[in-house]
């Protein structure tokens, strides 16, 4: 590794960080795009490069949730009822999920990129077009299946995307339970890490990693992952402070300019 990536992968880590902390979508559209072109250098095959990609992204948004979710419990605002009754199921999903995508080449470069695009897409749309909620202290609807069924969706994104469910978690409970932005974002961001760590640990005990040549742990590669990290533990609750000065307006519209430019470069990366 280079001077230069030393420097890139700390950078990427603290603005996919403070976009999680912000938008409470664990930071993988930031970190994605990066990896893939890491493992890709590599010349690893591709199903392997997806592997990795997934595993590292994984580990950065469980990172990110982690550290939003300490923030919660510090200033009391961490409901962990809710959280683990939709976040479990969720987790029950992204692990079989997961296995499979470790266990079988049926998920290759090419459909990996277009699941990621489509939950982008299916986000972007939402941000754009979605209504806007009257008032951030309104009572959200109160309705337990649609949210295990918001779980079940997001833990099935995390497996597939390695986005972290945020993209699908904050415009669905605003659709459907009528959540406010950031009661949405905060409620996303605590679920992520459930969501993240049985799959991630899937990934961490795999046997069957190809080798690379620097040192990794099944499918983690550390020189990557540690520096990244570093990057999003300590801007993620920076995040979370501007969330809290930022008009919903203002942060649907930093969602979707983000959410563009991750969109358009990964089209043409497949194109070219």
């Amino acid at each position: 590794m280079t001077w230069m990536s030393w420097l890139l992968l700390p950078i990427v880590g603290a603005a996919g960080g403070f976009m999680a902390g912000m938008l409470g979508v664990g930071g993988g559209i930031i970190f994605i795009p990066l990896l893939t072109w890491l493992f890709g250098t590599l010349g690893l095959p591709q199903e392997e490069i997806v592997r990795y990609t997934l595993a590292n992204s994984i580990l950065l948004v469980v990172v990110s949730g982690l550290t939003g979710t300490w923030k919660q419990y510090r200033l009391g605002e961490w409901q962990w009822r809710k959280v683990l009754s939709i976040g479990l199921p969720g987790a029950v999903v992204s692990y079989a999920i997961t296995y499979a995508i470790q266990h079988g080449d049926w998920y290759s470069k090419p459909r990996f990129n277009l699941v990621f695009l489509f939950f982008l897409a299916i986000s972007l749309a939402n941000m754009i077009f979605g209504k806007k909620q009257d008032s951030e202290n309104q009572t959200a609807k109160e309705n337990p299946i649609l949210a295990v069924f918001v779980g079940v969706l997001a833990g099935a994104v995390v497996a597939l995307s390695g986005l972290g469910g945020g993209v699908i978690m904050v415009p669905l409970f605003r659709m459907l339970l009528k959540m406010p932005m950031r009661q949405a974002t905060a409620l996303s961001l605590s679920i992520i890490p459930i969501l993240g760590i049985a799959p991630l640990s899937g990934y961490l005990l795999a046997h069957n990693a190809t080798i690379l040549p620097f040192l990794h742990t099944g499918y983690i590669a550390w020189p990557y992952a540690l520096p990244m990290a570093a990057g999003v533990a300590v801007f993620a609750t920076r995040g979370m402070k501007a969330a809290k000065r930022i008009s919903e307006t203002t942060l649907r519209i930093i969602f979707a300019i983000l959410s563009s430019i991750v969109i358009v470069k990964t089209l043409y990366d497949i194109f070219s």
